[in-house]
């Protein structure tokens, strides 16, 4: 009985021992958790098990000094701010302590089974203007990353259908202040990244869809859409949107086009590419440089006409390359726009040579214009105006068949001429033709096959005033007989020889009354049909009086078209005076 007790007393004093251990060990463990944190504690989301408030502090302060905000900037700009950049501390204010306080150390067991979360408050500490400095310092404030916003607008420069609106680009201009409040709202709660939004940034103050604008443009494009190109040789003339809104009145959005201006370009264009009445300098065929002056041959812009097809296709917006309106035109633009295709005429040699390609392939003597009765062949650069077989040259005194008819100053041209048996020498002064070139018929069969419609003629040389005329007399070796034979004197010596003379009489002119024009010859009269009404010829008219002002000049007139009379000197518009004026082609050709 005595050992029982005694086995009892012993197990209670064991259990009360063990009791006393667990409380006191319970105790010691709650008194632990009084100065740290318990199972499962997080601060901040910081493990904090077993770690005392100061524990807690010093890993937060070394957390600081290791702190950096990544700045992200349009532009893929990307900027760091250390903490040791803007002096960034924290001000602790007991708040670790008074979070360890919020812990009950005596419930420690139920930290074992579930997480705890505690939080305070991160009083961030810095110099603001420290930090503005920093930001005002960062790349995206950089003068190379800074691009001012652009509102929409409307190039100078037109596109393949007209003007159109640029988008407004917003640029990458940061606002400071703006950018200021973003990173500092980063900073205060130690945020690892910061994205510069749109808010931060200058915006442009116009957009694409702005009315005033898309009118504007809208207005523009009523004649802007037209591209229209002129080609003269290797050179290109664009009349674009660009070119045409320097036409255009703009009076806010309105827009109109000023058809002066159109007018001006068009005259202006004529004058730098027509090349009618200019003088041409060839290559003669005998290798000399031969200058010859007036005639009508060339590009001769018909401005009016031109202007108001050009204006039309403005309006119309027409795309593409255009060919100007002509009066007359060449075989090519440039400084020597007759090609290598024409026919060189030498009055004094009473000689011609037809190139072809730049070849000569015919040549024939022939005879020109009467110069003692004034009917010189005009000197100048002209074109052959049409080809006609079986043409009749109808004149005041005559009417003659040529079976190869080819004008090339208004009634003047080459032709044969089966009435005559000698060709060449100096025919042409006594005995010439009414102006024309009159040749060999199997020549000009030859020519007429060879030349084509619009081919340059040169015509040069030769006399142009009456000379003297004495009678020589010829000795027939065979029968003895003499004949008396006119002759003209040039230049003291009878023409051809080395002979001198003297000579007491004028020279000879034509029968018509003194400072008379002679009649020219009308056009050839159809079978049955009335000749036309004599008119002045195309020869070489009598020197007007001093100091009287040479006729007006008049368009080259179509086929079959009377040409349109020319303004006066004064217009815009008028072409440079040719020698003699164009004539209609049914005018009647000299013979």
């Amino acid at each position: 009985m005595s050992k029982v007790k005694t086995r009892g007393n012993m197990a209670g004093f064991v259990i009360g021992a063990l009791i006393l251990v667990l409380v006191a060990v319970y105790v010691g463990i709650s008194v632990y958790f009084m100065s740290h944190f318990s199972f499962n504690t997080y601060v901040n989301d910081i493990p904090s098990y077993k770690l005392t408030a100061a524990d807690i502090e010093k890993i937060v302060t070394d957390g600081v000094k290791q702190y950096s905000l990544t700045v992200h900037a349009r532009g893929d700009i990307t900027d760091v701010i250390s903490s040791d950049d803007i002096s960034l501390s924290l001000r602790m204010d007991g708040q670790f302590e008074d979070a360890l306080k919020k812990q009950n150390p005596f419930l420690w067991p139920k930290y074992l089974f579930t997480e705890t979360h505690l939080t305070t408050d991160n009083i961030v500490v810095y110099s603001k203007d420290v930090v503005e400095a920093k930001i005002a310092a960062l790349d995206l404030f950089s003068p190379a990353n800074v691009i001012e916003p652009v509102d929409a607008y409307i190039p100078e420069e037109s596109g393949e259908d007209g003007f159109y609106i640029v988008p407004e680009d917003y640029g990458q201009t940061p606002i400071m202040e703006s950018v200021s409040e973003k990173i500092c709202a980063a900073l205060d709660v130690l945020d690892s990244e910061v994205t510069i939004d749109d808010e931060c940034y200058k915006v442009p103050e116009i957009y694409s869809d702005n009315a005033e604008l898309v009118a504007f443009c809208n207005n523009l494009n009523t004649y802007c859409k037209a591209s229209i190109t002129y080609e003269f040789g290797a050179d290109t003339v664009v009349v674009d949107g660009t070119k045409i809104k320097e036409w255009c009145n703009i009076n806010g959005t309105e827009v109109s086009l000023d058809e002066e201006k159109v007018r001006d370009f068009v005259n202006s264009m004529a004058r730098q590419y027509d090349t009618f009445g200019k003088d041409r300098t060839i290559t003669s065929h005998s290798g000399e440089q031969v200058t010859v002056t007036g005639g009508d041959y060339g590009w001769w812009m018909d401005r009016a006409t031109e202007t108001s097809e050009l204006i039309s296709a403005i309006k119309n917006g027409e795309k593409g390359v255009r060919t100007p309106v002509y009066f007359g035109t060449a075989a090519q633009y440039g400084e020597n726009d007759w090609g290598n295709s024409y026919v060189e005429i030498d009055l004094s040699a009473q000689h011609l040579w037809v190139y072809q390609d730049g070849a000569m392939v015919i040549d024939s003597d022939f005879v020109s214009g009467c110069v003692n009765k004034k009917r010189a062949t005009p000197r100048g650069s002209y074109a052959i105006t049409y080809k006609e077989r079986d043409a009749t040259l109808v004149g005041e005194n005559y009417e003659s068949a040529v079976k190869y008819w080819m004008p090339f100053n208004g009634n003047v041209g080459m032709h044969d001429a089966s009435w005559r048996s000698n060709f060449g020498g100096y025919d042409y002064i006594l005995n010439g033709s009414h102006g024309c070139v009159n040749l060999p018929t199997a020549k000009a069969e030859q020519i007429y096959e060879t030349v084509t419609k619009g081919e340059a003629v040169f015509v040069y040389g030769g006399l142009t005033d009456p000379v003297p005329v004495v009678e020589q007399e010829i000795v027939n070796p065979e029968t003895g007989e003499v004949t008396i034979k006119r002759v003209p004197v040039i230049n003291g010596k009878i023409a051809g020889t080395d002979t001198p003379v003297q000579t007491t009489s004028p020279a000879e002119t034509a029968p018509a009354a003194e400072g008379q024009a002679p009649a020219a010859e009308t056009t050839p009269a159809a079978e049955g049909q009335a000749p036309a009404a004599e008119t002045t010829p195309a020869a070489e008219t009598t020197p007007a009086a001093e100091g009287q002002a040479p006729a007006a000049e008049t368009a080259p007139a179509a086929e079959g078209q009377t040409p349109a009379a020319e303004t006066t000197p004064a217009a815009e518009e008028q072409a440079p005076a040719a020698e003699t004026a164009p004539a209609a082609e049914e005018q009647a050709p000299a013979e």
